[in-house]
């Protein structure tokens, strides 16, 4: 589980494709104290799990299923990404619980900046309107 505040920014350091996945490797430095291989780190809201811990980096396996459905498959070396460990549940909740899987793809139908604030509409397939 995350909350969703972004701790960090890390940069894509490598990409090694597999048939249709990836194994990304992933630069950071506040997301990596403590972690552990198999621990989660969500990426840019995508839950994934520590294979390898290198100095200053991370890899993780990325499925066909989360390229196809995440921004994970467009990302390029160099590439920033927006970094957050998993929830520890013996400190304060700074945001909320998000399980950092996705459901399903939406299609964004406006954008309206509002301030400092910007309002984006989401249309869903009626499968998940049905829920």
């Amino acid at each position: 589980m995350f909350t969703g505040i972004v701790e960090e920014i890390g940069k894509v350091q490598g990409i090694r494709r597999g048939e249709r996945s990836f194994t990304l490797t992933i630069s950071g430095s506040l997301v990596l104290d403590k972690t552990f291989i198999g621990d989660s780190i969500c990426t840019n809201g995508v839950c994934l799990t520590v294979t390898k811990i290198n100095n200053n980096s991370f890899e993780a396996d990325v499925m066909v299923e989360t390229l196809r459905r995440s921004n994970l498959g467009v990302l390029k070396i160099g590439s920033y990404v927006n970094l957050e460990r998993a929830l520890a549940l013996d400190k304060r909740l700074g945001g909320h619980l998000v399980s950092g899987h996705i459901d399903g793809v939406g299609e964004i139908i406006s954008r309206e900046k509002e301030d400092n604030a910007t309002w984006i509409t989401i249309k869903l397939h009626q499968t998940y309107l049905d829920i």
